[in-house]
């Protein structure tokens, strides 16, 4: 009987494997902000999340101020729609999305999704996977309701690399929010109620 040939993989090649598989995902994902378009008030099958992010460099021993490196670095989010058997989102068919947001500057975001459990997995800086860190915030999307999940606030060291420390929190900005989407969003911040995101457990992580 012929032996079936095989192969192992080494860790670079693994690694470098698995990085590709990231960046295929994430190319996948889709948008988190919707706020540039018309929105209407959700039906039953859908529901509006209203939230920000803000990133800021954690100059603590560096002298006071912000320089205006700030704000030329990218931030991404990875977020993912999870199930009761795919708390990960690691499924290829769960719904993905990303935010992008500048150092130093609040970024709103406004979303229509579908019912159910969200992630917000990680942050990296735009094109380098190999940074930041993970978060394992989770918020919900309620059916035919408007939500306010709160603001991300990380703060990360100026030359972030994996690994590194760096410190995140989740609290209410609502009103710097609101006021950046009132023109054109009104409607819905008037309907918005609170339900913060939260940090995960870690027995589901």
């Amino acid at each position: 009987m012929r032996r079936l040939p095989h192969a192992t993989l080494h860790r670079p090649v693994l690694g470098l494997m698995l990085l590709s598989l990231a960046w295929s995902l994430a190319s996948c994902a889709a948008s988190l902000d919707m706020s540039h378009e018309q929105v209407a008030l959700p039906g039953p099958e859908w529901g509006i999340v209203i939230g920000s992010v803000q990133v800021r460099h954690d100059r603590t021993g560096s002298g006071p101020g912000t320089t205006a490196s700030d704000h030329s670095t990218m931030y991404e989010l990875d977020v993912v729609q999870t199930q009761p058997r795919d708390p990960n989102g690691e499924s290829p068919y769960a719904n993905r999305y990303r935010l992008e947001a500048m150092a130093g500057q609040e970024r709103t975001f406004l979303a229509r999704l579908r019912p159910g459990q969200y992630l917000i997995k990680n942050f990296y800086r735009t094109g380098m996977l190999a940074t930041g860190g993970d978060l394992n915030l989770v918020f919900e999307s309620q059916s035919g309701r408007v939500v306010y999940i709160g603001q991300v606030l990380v703060e990360v060291p100026p030359k972030l690399t994996r690994g590194m420390d760096y410190r995140f929190s989740v609290q209410d900005a609502h009103e710097s929010t609101f006021s950046q989407l009132a023109a054109q969003h009104g409607t819905l911040t008037q309907q918005a109620i609170t339900a913060p995101m939260r940090i995960r457990p870690d027995d589901s992580r």
